[in-house]
């Protein structure tokens, strides 16, 4: 380090606790004297190092992270606001050798980027932010997307011709200029290692891309990346309500590419009707938290997904580790099953069982606040005689047909169901006790006038009772039933009120 005494460039050699342990002339003039000091305090003004205090990438750990001997990158530092610093790390035994080149961002074209570019080692474009079209690629990224046959005609392209060259993993990306913030680092996996992607607007010309490889280094690193990739489960991680890595089986289960949801809102896959409510339970969360919620797939489709997030510090910020569990054909089953528990399955209307439920909650309702409802209890007359004479298949069709007649003339808030066989149930919120014979008899009147084909006309019995305080499920049914015998034994085709 002694011959650089001299050196155009700040040299400036940092041990492992980031402690400044030398400088060179230049780099006194630059950042003052500064050894004994740490050097995220002196670049940037942080109390800890600055990977853990914001979105910026330490040269030093990434130097460690790709486990090679030199590193390039272009930063800019609060110690130097209006100047571009491009910055080589070097080890020298347990010393990192930092090599600051500064240069005016005033003073700076695009010739000067091209050939800072070419020494970087992560892959970046720059596009023209007005233009929209790719003005350099450097060797970096050429070599890591192998577009050494076509890097010449992707020059002053558009960016949609340069995205159509990038792999599957990463299309889409160059497409989110506005939707991605600046300094922001998302993660992609591409072949054998790890991609870490961020973009910069310069001057509000240019849009420049980063694309840092980031190899496995050990075993362990290798059975975590295959481990994700092959993963069943769907694994991502949010910030900020953006995806910052998605798996595959992310990628998949949302109908898209993982290059897609780099970036893009969680919000954009969340279901419309479902998104206050899992906004809400996001930002009241501080732990784990499990979701069945329903998502929205790039092409359109609903599906039901089981999500567990867990809130962890990343990068100095507090974000989300997520799994998501494709369970579409699982609702679907418990849909199937539940209709099958509550629905009467010939005429698609409520079955006995689902009918008491909704008898015993208003029951409730009319103890606690004192509501009015009448049960209206009927059944078709000499169906028997209709079976007898017709076939069931007849009987059937005609009591699907009754059903369609019923429905038409019935309120929103009466809920219909079938008892049993031929007989019928109708629950009915009123306010006046009259109320409940003029349904009875719009029902019984639009029966009779109705042709139920081979059949004919048929006709209905009914019987109704009136909620009493202290009445039970067993005591109305007992005196609508007793009303509906009542109708029946006196002539039928009548409605009768029980007293």
């Amino acid at each position: 380090m002694a011959s650089q005494k001299n050196s155009s460039f700040a040299v400036i050699g940092i041990d492992r606790d980031y402690t400044i342990v030398h400088q060179n002339d230049t780099a006194v003039k630059e950042y003052g004297k500064a050894e004994g000091k740490k050097c995220y305090a002196v670049f940037n003004h942080f109390d800890r190092p600055c990977y853990k205090a914001t979105q910026y990438t330490c040269p030093i750990k990434i130097l460690e992270d790709i486990n090679s001997d030199t590193y390039t990158g272009v930063y800019t530092l609060s110690a130097k606001p209006s100047k571009y610093v491009v910055i080589t790390v070097e080890r020298d035994g347990d010393i990192f050798v930092q090599k600051h080149r500064i240069l005016d961002r005033q003073q700076l074209d695009l010739i000067d980027f091209r050939k800072i570019f070419n020494f970087l080692s992560e892959g970046l474009v720059l596009i023209d932010k007005k233009q929209n079209k790719v003005k350099f690629l450097n060797e970096s990224f050429i070599k890591i997307f192998n577009l050494e046959a076509e890097a010449g005609r992707l020059i002053d392209a558009d960016v949609k011709t340069l995205n159509g060259k990038l792999p599957a993993e990463m299309e889409g990306i160059l497409l989110k200029e506005g939707e991605i913030p600046d300094n922001q680092e998302f993660i992609s996996h591409y072949r054998d290692k790890y991609l870490v992607v961020k973009k910069i607007t310069i001057e509000d010309k240019y849009v420049l891309w980063s694309f840092e490889e980031k190899k496995e280094t050990d075993l362990s690193d290798e059975i975590f990346r295959v481990l994700l990739e092959m993963s069943p489960v769907g694994i991502f991680l949010q910030c900020g309500g953006r995806f910052m890595y998605a798996n595959p089986t992310l990628a998949s289960i949302l109908q898209t590419n993982a290059g897609e949801l780099i970036g893009a809102s969680i919000f954009n896959y969340i279901h419309p009707e479902d998104r206050k409510k899992v906004r809400e339970l996001v930002r009241n969360s501080k732990g784990k938290l499990k979701l069945i919620v329903r998502v929205l797939t790039a092409k359109g489709e609903t599906k039901w997904a089981e999500i567990i997030l867990d809130t962890i510090n990343f990068k100095g910020k507090e974000c989300n580790i997520g799994s998501c569990v494709d369970i579409t054909e699982m609702k679907e089953l418990e849909d199937n099953l539940r209709r099958l528990a509550t629905i009467d399955q010939l005429t698609g209307i409520y079955n006995r069982y689902s009918f008491e439920k909704f008898l015993e909650e208003e029951i409730n309702r009319a103890e606690r606040y004192g509501t009015r409802f009448a049960l209206i209890m009927f059944d078709v007359d000499n169906f028997k005689q209709i079976n007898d004479t017709y076939g069931h298949q007849i009987g059937d069709r005609v009591l699907k047909e009754l059903v369609k007649v019923v429905k038409s003339n019935i309120r929103k808030s009466d809920i219909f169901a079938r008892w049993g066989g031929e007989e019928f149930m109708i629950l009915a919120p009123i306010k006046r006790e009259e109320d409940a014979y003029k349904i009875a008899e719009k029902i019984r009147k639009k029966i009779e006038s109705y042709h139920f084909d081979p059949v004919g006309r048929i006709t209905v019995s009914l019987g109704i009772s009136f909620y009493r305080k202290g009445d039970t499920i067993k005591s109305l049914v007992r005196r609508a039933d007793a009303a509906l015998y009542e109708a029946k034994k006196t002539g039928k085709n009548k409605t009768i009120t029980a007293v």
